[in-house]
């Protein structure tokens, strides 16, 4: 149950990343199809940028088939690693390839790659991170003193930020409640009800009184939900309830 209603979760995410990644992709090739229309000349464009629109279009495809199939979710954080240095390559602007490497991290994160080997992980995929800059920094012919100093600015700003959030980075880190949808569970109306009134502390008695049956009715109708959370009891109930979020 709990697994089963994890993995709804984090298909329902990486349904909704993978078509936002596409989406990007999408208005990333249209905003260049207007340029080509118009005839307007894009600033810096090299007679290579043509393979890298068709490597755009590559990667909307493969977002939008990462958000579909549930088995395919982890193509979302390598490409997103794949695309961290070309920023830095065609723009030259080294915050994208940031904001690219984040993202990726945040989804392997949510993959759950991080649960082990935290440390050594993180330390791996910083290090990528400084090779895709030095990478970059070397595709736009910067030195390499230049390339050195923007790295030790980036460790400098991690440092810092360990410094600040030293004690709180498990709090920023750690998932939110999954979200238990009661709608998967195929509850009914009146199941929910009784649902919601005994996690809020009322008796058997206190809720037959409320909606006017008889107290068997409600232990009847509560014992149908017992079984469809899969537990024994109220105890049970309020144990499992504790750890989701409850949606309907």
């Amino acid at each position: 149950m709990r697994d089963g209603n994890s993995d709804g979760q984090q298909s329902r995410l990486f349904k909704k990343t993978g078509l936002f990644f596409a989406f990007l992709c999408v208005l990333y090739l249209f905003s260049h199809l207007l340029i080509q229309l118009f005839g307007l000349q894009i600033p810096g464009e090299t007679p290579s940028f043509a393979p890298m629109l068709s490597a755009v279009a590559v990667i909307a495809v493969l977002f939008v088939l990462s958000a579909l199939r549930p088995t395919l979710n982890w193509i979302q954080p390598v490409l997103l690693l794949l695309m961290t240095p070309l920023p830095m390559i065609y723009a030259q602007i080294p915050v994208f390839s940031l904001g690219v490497f984040i993202a990726a991290e945040i989804l392997l994160y949510r993959l759950g790659l991080f649960a082990r080997w935290k440390l050594p992980k993180f330390a791996l995929s910083i290090l990528y991170f400084f090779l895709c800059q030095a990478i970059g920094g070397i595709n736009a012919g910067k030195s390499l003193f230049n390339i050195l100093v923007y790295i030790l600015f980036l460790c400098l700003f991690l440092f810092f930020l360990f410094i600040v959030y030293g004690e709180q980075w498990i709090i920023y880190l750690k998932a939110p409640k999954p979200l238990l949808f009661l709608s998967d569970l195929r509850l009914t109306k009146k199941e929910t009800a009784y649902l919601k009134a005994l996690l809020n502390d009322k008796s058997v008695k206190e809720i037959a009184i409320e909606n006017r049956v008889k107290e068997s009715t409600v232990r009847n109708t509560l014992a149908r939900v017992y079984r469809k959370f899969d537990v024994p009891d109220k105890s049970g109930l309020k144990a499992k309830c504790a750890r989701y979020s409850l949606k309907e």
